[in-house]
This record gives C-alpha cells, structure tokens and sequence, in this order.
C-alpha cells in the first residue's frame, strides 16, 4: 500500500474555526520514496480572521490571502488528489489531533464527505505517535531534538529534523515539513523495521482486532512525551460502537472492582487514572504484544507472570464484562442526551450522517459549473447544515447569484462575526487580532520581525474596513 503524507499551515490554532491557507502533500510508495507531490495555497474565506502570530510562523503571503485561488477551489483540487492516491495510509505529524480534524472540516464545508482518511480501504497513522513510542521501545533508533529556548528535549518536527540531519527548508512550511516528515519516517523504518511495519499494520481497524486476539497481554503505547508504555488485557468493544474497545490497566487489580455498579465502572473509565482504558482503534492507537516487550532491554520488566494471572481472572469474570458493556452503552447514551446539537455550523460537522439525497444533490452542487443551478440546488438540501455550506461558498464564488436582500444579510452574517468585540467568541475576530499584534509589537522574541507585523496590522486594517463596509450594508 502506498502512503501519503500531507502537512497543513492554517490561519490560526482552531482545528474548527480556523482555515487551511496552504495544504501539502506526497504520495509515496513502500519504501517511501516520493511518487508525487501537491502544494496548494488559497486566500481567506470571508468571516475568517486570520491570528496575527499564526502568519509570522507560516509566512504565508498577503498577497496570497487577498488574491489567492479560493478556499473551495484549493479543497477540490485536494480532494480529487487524494481521491486519486487511495487507498493509502495518510500520515502526519501530531495530524490526528490537529491536521485530520482540519481536514474533515475542510471537506465537510465544502460539501464532501468529510471520512476520506478512514473509508474506502484508507487508513490514518500519525508519525507523532509513532515517535512518541520508538523513544521508549529503542532510543537508539532516532535522536531526539534539542529546543534551544527551553533547553530541553523536543519532539517538535522542526527540531527532530535538525537531530537527525533530515533536510528541512523552512519550518512551518507545508511542504517543507511533508519531507521532514518523510525523513523521519525512512529512519524509523530503517532502524526498527518491525516497529513500523507493525504500527502501519495495525492502523487498519481488522488487522488491530486480528493482532489483539493473538496476544492476552498488550502494551498501550504512549502518545505523549510524558507517558510511557501501559501493560493492558482487552474486555470488550462497546455494543454499540464497535470499534470502542475497552482495555482493563493491569497496573491495578481487578479484584477491587469487580463488584462495581454499573456508575462505578463508568467512574473506572472517566477518572483521572483511567483503570479502565478506551481506544478508538480508527484513531490508529499502538499496541504492542509481548514479544516487542520480551526483546526490549528497557521494558522487558514490564512483563512478569502477574500480568498474565490478571488478564486470565479479566476473562474469566463474565460478569463484570457484562456490566461494562451496559456502562458503556449508558455512557454514549447519556452523551448524547446530555450534549445537544452545537450552535454553530462548524461545529455541527458530526451531528448526523448526510443521508442519500442531500449526497446527490452534493455531487450536482459541485459537478455543475452553472452557477445559478448551483443555487437552485442549494435551496433543496433537506439538512440545513449543507444549505448553508451552499450558501457560504456561492458567497465566497459567485455573489451575484443572491437578490439583493438575501446578498446584505450575508455581509451582515459575516461582518458580524469578524468584528464581534466579545472575549469569549471561539473564532478570531478584528479585535483579537489587533490585540495579538499589540503583544507582538511588546515581545523582544519578535524585534526581528517588526516589518512583517507591521503588513500583518495593516492587512487587519484593510480587513476591518471591508467588513465595516458589509455592516452597512
């Protein structure tokens, strides 16, 4: 199976509200050598402001966020690559907690099917995981980085590429941190050849179950810097989730719990030491068996004969299993009574499946260049969640398709949002980004960069007008 890695630069740290402004890619084959590569860059959606700190790091052109392609040309140009390199293993660094939901919001707001990673043969591994894990099963396979401002160990990309001599143009460069991160994974697979042809065999959800039922006793790899290897005995798989599955740590001891009520388990699950552990094998979670154990110099007395004696009264105790799958068929149920549907559109993007008419009308929304039709189909969406996503990019495409009613209160709809004075608004808005530019202009960490921040204000300036101009309206 072929991979692809792909990197993001977005126009601020949130996963939701935020956007993309340069998506790259490779596509490469087993033995990871480049195949082909993407580079996309794009100009803001209007209602996006970008943070200020957030274009001093990924140096990402005004020019290009005023006059770029737009956002919905750059994700079709993007889906359709991607679409094109599947089935592939797509891989990132730390992706699956930043680029992966960026994604997914990307597609969803751009009326496709936001699950590509993780259907269609697809699957997701995160090369932050996989690091994470080889510095504790072999540290001697790959140097850690050193962060000369903190003085300290890091796992940060930039700094592991300087560690291990893998080429890096520019940090924060999406393409350029596509090839760090490609550098990094030839290491890994050089120097612990097994450890990633596992880690990339398990990110298929029926290869983990496969390789979870030859083993009693598995090793939870940690997934940050701080954790370490947890030794575990899997229970059971959610009823109604199969592919939550729950693992019982086997650092504790199972006789103190088994007579738990079903609100004790759940407390098991939720608390702070987390007895009982839930992986999302779609996550691409790291598991270890045994043998990896047995042969590491540094975990092997991990592994003693208690482990197996505990794991063994785990399976035998039917009971408890029972109760924890009724804890955790209770647990999403109160869930999703007790979280109701999000307000707003972004965050909205996991509240129900498109059923299959909104998906047909998707495909014609977006496989006709007619743009009247366009709008004519936007209006029949039966979820009002694919109504608006319409709406938004045939503002951002084609304006003049709206009366002129219906045209003001999409300005009215997007000023609004950029020059909200509130605090606690999840988005960056005019205010907030002038007051992270006040920050800027005070930190000596920034004296070099006095010009940058000096266009950065004067484009939030330009921006601020524009938006007074769509108030009025």
């Amino acid at each position: 199976m072929n991979y692809v890695f792909y990197d993001f630069e977005t126009s601020g740290t949130n996963r939701y509200f935020d956007q993309p402004i340069q998506i790259a890619a490779a596509l490469v084959n087993e033995d990871l050598e480049i195949v082909e590569t993407l580079n996309e860059t794009c100009k803001l959606k209007d209602g996006i402001v970008p943070n200020p700190q957030a274009l001093l790091i990924n140096k990402i052109k005004i020019d290009t966020l005023k006059n770029g392609q737009s956002f919905f040309e750059m994700v079709n140009k993007v889906h359709s690559k991607f679409t094109d390199w599947s089935p592939a293993t797509f891989i990132g660094y730390n992706s699956l907690f930043f680029d992966e939901v960026v994604l997914r919001q990307s597609l969803y707001q751009s009326l496709y099917d936001p699950y590509l990673t993780n259907t269609n043969n697809n699957r997701r591994a995160d090369l932050y995981h996989i690091m994470c894990a080889i510095a504790k099963l072999r540290p001697n396979a790959v140097k850690l980085g050193f962060n000369p401002k903190t003085e300290k160990e890091s796992y940060k990309l930039e700094y592991l590429a300087i560690a291990n001599n893998v080429e890096q143009k520019q940090a924060h460069d999406a393409i350029s941190d596509v090839y760090a991160t490609i550098g990094l994974a030839k290491i890994i697979k050089e120097k612990a050849n097994d450890f990633w042809n596992h880690c990339i065999n398990i990110s298929n959800p029926n290869n983990f179950l496969s390789y979870l039922g030859l083993h009693d006793v598995v090793f939870k790899a940690p997934s940050h810097p701080s954790h370490d290897f947890t030794p575990m005995s899997f229970m059971t798989a959610n009823p109604e989730r199969s592919k939550e599955l729950s693992f019982f740590d086997l650092n504790y001891d199972l006789e103190k719990y088994k007579d738990s009520r079903l609100s004790g388990i759940i407390s098991l699950i939720e608390s702070k030491e987390k007895i009982i552990k839930i992986l999302e094998i779609n996550k691409a979670p790291i598991i270890l068996g045994d043998d990896f154990i047995k042969n590491s110099d540094i975990l092997s007395d991990k592994l003693d004969d208690n482990c197996y004696e505990k794991a063994s009264k785990i399976k035998m105790n039917k009971e408890f299993i029972e109760k924890l799958e009724q804890a955790l068929v209770d647990r999403s149920q109160d869930k999703a009574i007790n979280y109701p549907m999000p307000d707003f559109l972004e965050t909205q993007i996991y509240s129900g499946f498109s059923g299959p008419a909104d998906k047909e009308k998707m495909n014609d929304f977006r496989n006709t260049s007619d743009f009247e039709k366009k709008y004519s189909i936007s209006r029949d969406f039966e979820d009002a969640r694919y109504r608006e996503i319409a709406y938004r990019i045939l503002f951002n495409e084609c304006p003049t398709v709206f009366s002129e009613d219906k045209l003001n209160e999409r300005k009215q709809f997007f000023a609004q949002r950029a020059l909200d004075s509130s605090n606690d608004v999840k988005w960056c808005t005019i205010d907030k980004a002038r007051r992270a530019i006040e920050s800027l202009q005070g930190d000596d960490a920034y004296k070099t960069d006095v010009s940058s921040i000096k266009e950065i204000e004067l484009f939030i300036n330009e921006e601020e007008e524009k938006y007074k101009e769509y108030l009025a309206c």
